[in-house]
């Protein structure tokens, strides 16, 4: 047979972009003889751009040039693990004071500097581009692969986009037939037990619908999916300060984004994004979404802490939980994090964007609980459990100096000095209740206030315990005297580890607050995502403008977009909020 008739092969080459966001392709001349051809996928001109939107500790922080370091990396967390034990070396003889001192809102700001890397697959963008697009401010290790597959999975719904024949990606197929392939599943709910699944799993119950009903996509709304493009973007801010001052950075981010291709003459927008959000990103995002909601298509929330977590008041007495001697893992991640109340109440206690992250009037009262441990091991509470109703006050506002169960420590707020350098001079308590007041504002202002397009997940995991409650227990006998009047007791001493001694009229009695509980089922207010509690991750289901809420399991917090079933799921939400677009049909396009 001629060779010259022989059919040519084909390489995808990638899509990349001019200086003013113009799509090209490069490539090479190459003689006749040679078989293999360029294969070049062009975008749709119809831009509905994405907007990442990471949690706290996600965005990676570098010293202003105005602080003592200048550039240098105030919060960079660990890619890889011998990255991550060089950090623990690091961190671990680092002191309070040094600690504040780089990390602190006022010091610090975005660092877009770390690392960004492509897998194979992504071949609408190319690093450059994805740098220009903010990817490089986000924890890689935390972020990556959920930015390159919206990037690959939106851009790309075909396995070979442009040849005839080709199939859908497997993420599509589950969105339109609301099934996936046959595989290992646990039995009887059991990790250790796992069995085959011979028939396509419905994965409606996988994502467990609480709220909102679970339609598949139809030909035709899986189809008006490729009139567009779907460049994805990310947005780092500052966590240490407000979710406020976040929002407000993300509304001018939306602008910027949106800006950027209608110049171009090459794409135009209809003027809208849409966000995807982690955890606190969530918090932003519903902020921003009250300031510029017009500009926002729909919103996509991932194990967002909805109504707050109580694991915040634990970590201001205890530091960050370990879970047991033998967990390397969460040792290593106290160490950087801050193990002991010293490490986290010189940053926390400073910064707006941590306290926001304290349970709101939102978050199911009383809990904040005092037990006495009875016979068989039965827990006695030892008074009415807090909040009745108003957390600020009741809890948050008290010091150790003054009731042994206060949350704040005010001899740790400022080991550096640095609240006396600043011009209105205030006292370290005095300016945490400052912080403090602008994180209830905050709190009032949000609500349970959302876009009204929003789909969000949740986890809802027994085997995934986090602290749904806290709880300060005591082992020793108190008179019934004392009990009355408990917590208006001062302490006698306390340590950096969740213990704290008072005198009562039978001597000194020791409470501890206790480690991570072991909820029994998916459920309880102890189950959630390690980080995130039920009650918490629920909330958004109250909220008006949900749309979809999905009470899922199977991950852990900073994992969850790993998951490959969040990822189908996130993908069918978007693919739902598209469909709320005006046609591409309706928007003029510049003459080319």
């Amino acid at each position: 047979m001629d060779e010259a008739l022989l059919p040519a092969a084909t390489r995808r080459v990638p899509l990349s972009f001019s200086e003013h966001g113009e799509p090209r392709f490069m490539t090479v001349c190459s003689p006749k003889s040679f078989r293999v051809r360029a294969h070049a996928v062009v975008p749709p001109r119809h831009v509905i751009p994405v907007i990442f939107v990471p949690g706290i500790m996600g965005t990676n922080l570098r010293m202003k040039s105005t602080a003592d370091s200048r550039n240098s990396a105030a919060w960079s967390p660990p890619n890889g693990t011998i990255a991550a034990l060089g950090e623990v070396r690091k961190r671990k003889g680092q002191t309070p004071k040094n600690r504040q001192l780089q990390m602190t809102a006022d010091r610090t700001e975005v660092d877009d500097r770390g690392k960004v890397e492509l897998p194979a697959g992504v071949l609408t963008l190319t690093q450059d581009e994805a740098l220009r697009r903010g990817w490089g401010a986000l924890h890689f290790d935390s972020y990556g692969h959920v930015l390159a597959e919206l990037e690959r999975c939106l851009n790309d719904q075909y396995e070979e986009p442009g040849k005839k024949g080709t199939r859908k990606l497997a993420v599509w197929e589950v969105a339109q037939t609301l099934k996936k392939p046959p595989q290992i599943q646990q039995c009887a709910g059991e990790p250790d037990d796992p069995c085959w699944n011979a028939d396509p799993v419905d994965v409606r119950r996988i994502w467990n619908a609480v709220k909102g009903n679970v339609a598949p996509l139809t030909d035709d709304e899986f189809t008006r999916l490729d009139d567009f493009f779907y460049p994805v973007w990310a947005y780092g801010y500052n966590w240490l300060d407000s979710n406020e001052t976040a929002a407000n950075g993300l509304v001018k981010r939306i602008d910027e984004v949106l800006a950027w291709y209608d110049k171009t003459k090459y794409f135009a927008t209809q003027g809208k994004v849409i966000l995807v959000t982690h955890s606190m990103g969530g918090i932003v995002a519903r902020r921003a979404a009250q300031k510029s909601s017009n500009k926002i298509l729909g919103v996509v929330h991932g194990v967002q802490p909805v109504s707050g977590a109580p694991v915040v008041y634990r970590r201001f007495r205890a530091g960050t939980e370990v879970g047991s001697f033998f967990n390397v893992i969460g040792a290593a991640t106290a160490t950087i994090i801050g193990w002991d109340a010293a490490d986290i109440t010189c940053v926390m206690a400073n910064s707006p964007g941590a306290l926001e992250l304290l349970p709101t009037k939102n978050y199911p009262p009383g809990w904040l609980t005092v037990t006495q441990m009875g016979q068989g091991d039965v827990p006695k509470e030892l008074t009415r459990p807090l909040p009745i109703s108003d957390p600020y006050e009741e809890i948050y506002a008290k010091r150790v100096q003054d009731v042994w169960w206060g949350m704040v420590d005010e001899t740790l707020i400022d080991p550096a000095g640095l609240l006396k350098k600043r011009a209105a001079i205030l006292e370290p308590f005095e300016s945490y209740l400052k912080i403090l007041k602008k994180a209830k504002d905050f709190h009032d202002t949000l609500g349970l206030s959302c876009h009204p397009n929003t789909y969000a997940t949740y986890g809802a995991d027994r085997f995934e315990a986090t602290f749904g409650g806290v709880h300060w227990r005591t082992d020793s006998y108190l008179k019934s005297e004392t009990s009355k009047n408990l917590m208006s007791l001062p302490a006698k001493s306390w340590t950096m580890k969740g213990e704290t001694r008072l005198v009562s009229g039978v001597g000194a009695v020791l409470f501890s607050l206790e480690n991570k509980p072991s909820p029994k089922k998916d459920d309880d207010v102890d189950s959630g995502d390690g980080t995130v509690p039920n009650p918490s991750g629920a909330s958004i289901a109250r909220a008006d403008g949900a749309q979809c809420v999905f009470r899922m399991k199977g991950f852990d917090h900073q994992g969850s977009y790993s998951n490959r079933d969040v990822l189908d799921n996130a993908m069918y939400c978007i693919g739902k909020i598209v469909q709320k677009a005006i046609p591409a049909r309706e928007i003029p396009l510049k003459a080319l």
